[in-house]
């Protein structure tokens, strides 16, 4: 399965993935006045809820705990503490107000037959904090954040989601919608979300890993750092993906409307992510349709190994769109798109036969103002291959490791 594929059958589900998931509609104003990755604390005199699956309380207090997350989060007021006690949780959880819902012992919310595991859901949820869980078994997506701000998403295992896809019955975003084949997400999203930071979590056995869109508005201002995505099978481990088309129009920018742009990619491992398609690269930017944007954008300091496509990608699939002036800088991609050692395309969409670490590739018009630095690419037979970039790739200001052509620019 192609990029193309995969691009086109997430923007054909995007509407109907999420009203199915949260019903929620409009755009969230972009906050201001804060910086990526800080989140305020808890109010002063803001409660502390707690929960146990041994729990019979009504109170949540302490000495007597609720048995539900739900049943905390119904009686939390704004501000509030959850504390989860270690154990099995089987339910889908909703927030839908600041919180901050904090695991003890890495509990365990059991998803199955549930849409997601956590969804942080619209504005009035914003400044809240998912830490210390294990998340899997969703249908869909194992945490969900949409149309919110200032949030973090942090410590947690998020594990063999995505199992819509192999149900016998397709329902939801996994559905085919006409030609294109439905798309259960990823392990964690962030759709419209602007100003949060997800760190230190681990994202593996999913279809795929991170996921950020901007289908309601900009996915801007965000940290994605010190995570570990690894082996999900289907798609790309790190994913910045415009599903907007209204994001450019006449050429230049339209933040209000939608956008990926100014997000932190920092020193995440990205490794065997894409191996059943070959269709997954370790970090993929990247617009699909006319109007599409993912610019300004720093990819600094992570680790791709052993991913079905190149270590960091960049394409841009239609006219009109902006994804100039990202950064691709302190890498180290070792051994990536496994499906060019297979005598497969490295690359399907770009053309591009044989293992490779950056590939950067327009289909119509120029990209402008990529800066490819101070990166280490190793036992690859490109290391770094574009089509269509303006900006002239240094050899020098890269380091190459058993690399058969290190700079191939067309």
């Amino acid at each position: 399965m192609s990029t193309d594929q995969i691009f086109a059958r997430r923007w054909s589900v995007g509407a109907l993935a999420l009203s199915a998931a949260i019903g929620l509609t409009g755009a969230p104003a972009l906050a201001k006045g804060t910086s990526t990755g800080k989140h305020k604390g808890r109010p002063s005199g803001a409660s502390t809820l707690y929960v146990s699956p041994t729990g019979k309380g009504s109170t949540c207090a302490k000495k007597a705990p609720c048995k539900t997350i739900d049943a905390a989060l119904a009686k939390a007021k704004p501000g509030a503490t959850i504390m989860v006690a270690k154990g099995t949780y089987r339910e889908e959880v909703m927030i839908d107000k600041k919180v901050s819902l904090i695991g003890s012992g890495h509990p365990t919310i059991e998803a199955k037959g549930k849409g997601n595991g956590v969804k942080i859901a619209g504005p009035a949820s914003a400044g809240s904090r998912v830490s210390g869980f294990v998340v899997q078994g969703a249908s869909f997506e194992g945490i969900l954040a949409v149309s919110t701000s200032h949030v973090q998403i942090s410590g947690n295992t998020v594990q063999g989601n995505d199992l819509g896809a192999e149900a016998k019955h397709l329902l939801g975003e996994c559905a085919p919608q006409g030609p294109v084949p439905g798309d259960c997400g990823e392990g964690l999203h962030l759709m419209s979300v602007t100003h949060s930071r997800v760190d230190h979590n681990v994202v593996r056995h999913n279809a795929g890993g991170i996921l950020l869109t901007d289908e309601l508005g900009p996915t801007a201002h965000d940290q994605i750092d010190h995570n570990k995505v690894m082996d999900n099978a289907y798609d790309c481990g790190i994913t910045l993906a415009s599903h907007s088309t209204t994001a450019v129009s006449e050429g230049k920018p339209q933040p209000s409307r939608g956008g990926i742009y100014d997000n932190l990619i920092l020193d995440n491992i990205s490794n065997g992510n894409g191996l059943k398609t070959g269709a997954g690269a370790g970090i993929l930017l990247a617009a699909a349709a006319p109007g599409g944007a993912a610019y300004d954008n720093v990819v600094k300091g992570n680790t791709a190994e052993g991913d079905g496509m190149a270590g960091v990608v960049l394409h841009s699939h239609a006219p009109n769109q902006d994804l100039n002036a990202n950064k691709i800088v302190d890498n180290t991609l070792v051994h990536d798109a496994l499906a060019g050692d297979k005598g497969k395309p490295g690359d399907e969409d770009a053309g591009v036969s044989g293992t490779a670490g950056i590939i950067i590739w327009s289909a119509v018009g120029k990209v402008e103002g990529i800066t490819i630095t101070g990166n280490t690419i190793k036992d690859v037979h490109y290391g770094i291959w574009t089509k269509n970039s303006v900006k002239k790739v240094s050899r020098k200001a890269n380091r190459f490791v058993k690399v058969t052509v290190p700079v191939t620019q067309m």
